[in-house]
């Protein structure tokens, strides 16, 4: 098995070039359909203390640069809470949302399974986000018993998540 950590789309290409066994993704950001492996929770983090400015302010977010299917789901989280937001950082990769978070500049949309990342704990007084749904795909020829237990531990992850 060989893995990458990348953008949902680039994680299916790979996959479809076959320089991938595995791809699990973000299901709405790639436009091949693959095996459902449930839900993502998402938690808002931010540097301990954090809190969010009263209303009329916007809420400061962090996140990845569009596109981004997660950087969507916050935005229109707290929107359909009525609560006004502004990005005042953006990254191409996580490292760098988490890089950004970690200076207090604002609030990032995180995957909230495991421990928080270092610098950083999940924040009150925010709307709670719904899982976001997660997919697998298998390069073409992968071993079925190597695909079978790689999806069936992703979804155990989700689970305890």
């Amino acid at each position: 098995m060989r893995f990458r950590i990348d953008r949902s789309a680039r994680l299916v290409e790979a996959v479809e070039r076959g320089s991938v066994d595995v791809a699990v993704y973000v299901t709405e950001a790639a436009a091949t359909e693959g095996t459902p492996v449930g839900g993502l929770p998402l938690t808002w983090h931010a540097v301990p203390g954090w809190a969010p400015p009263a209303a009329p302010a916007p809420v400061p977010l962090v996140a990845i640069e569009e596109p981004c299917a997660i950087r969507r789901r916050a935005i229109a989280t707290l929107a359909r809470h009525g609560v006004a937001a502004t990005v005042v950082g953006d990254a191409g990769y996580l490292a760098g949302v988490l890089d950004i978070a970690r200076t207090g500049q604002g609030v990032a949309l995180l995957a909230s399974v495991g421990a928080a990342p270092d610098g950083l704990a999940p924040c009150e007084g925010l709307p709670a986000v719904t899982p976001i749904a997660m997919s697998a795909l298998a390069r073409p020829g992968a071993d079925p018993a190597t695909t079978e237990a790689a999806f069936g531990a992703v979804r155990e992850l989700l689970r305890q998540g």
